[in-house]
């Protein structure tokens, strides 16, 4: 077997453009090869199926976000508001130029016409991203308030994420971050 052209974590960072692209219904396991440089045959040999590449994909963000961004939620500190505004970049980086970025909400887009085990890790990562956004918010806040504001910024930075990539306009992440800082300022 010739020698690979791209690392596994390559061949994902591809395809996830390609699913963020085209969607998860219309990107087919050509367009997939094809965009990895590979014939075929040789992506086959890595992924059987496209349900598979997927899982892959979503396990390389998770474990992406839960290094990059929800471990750091989880910590205590005496300054949530300076703690924030790193995570934050984090996120933004994340979001915006990492490859993987944002593919769990552009996957979730397309959830009716999913495999349930694709659907069940989606709702398992933004679980998580909920769970890590109510353990900072406790810190400063009751635990109902920290479950309420856990909930509405995963959808908040969803929404924005969205609506920046749509418009070209980062404001609407800024205005989740100012939110925040101005929540946790009052608390």
């Amino acid at each position: 077997m010739r020698p690979r052209k791209l690392s596994k974590e390559q061949v994902l960072l591809q395809s996830a453009q390609c699913f963020k692209s085209y969607g998860y219904t219309a990107c087919s396991m050509g367009i997939l090869a094809e965009a990895c440089g590979l014939s075929k045959a040789a992506f086959y040999y890595d992924y059987p199926t496209k349900d598979a590449l997927v899982m892959d994909m979503l396990s390389m963000t998770q474990l992406k976000l839960r290094h990059g961004i929800f471990h750091a939620l989880q910590e205590q500190t005496a300054d949530p508001q300076s703690q924030f505004m790193q995570i934050h970049q984090q996120a933004v980086q994340f979001f915006n130029f990492g490859g993987l970025g944002c593919l769990a909400g552009a996957m979730s887009m397309e959830s009716r016409h999913l495999p349930q085990q694709i659907n069940e890790k989606l709702r398992e990562i933004f679980r998580e991203w909920q769970h890590a956004f109510e353990a900072f918010f406790s810190h400063s806040f009751t635990q109902s308030k920290a479950l309420d504001l856990a909930k509405i910024s995963v959808a908040d930075y969803e929404g924005a994420i969205l609506m920046a990539r749509i418009t070209q306009d980062e404001s609407y992440l800024t205005l989740i971050r100012d939110r925040i800082l101005n929540q946790l300022a009052d608390s």
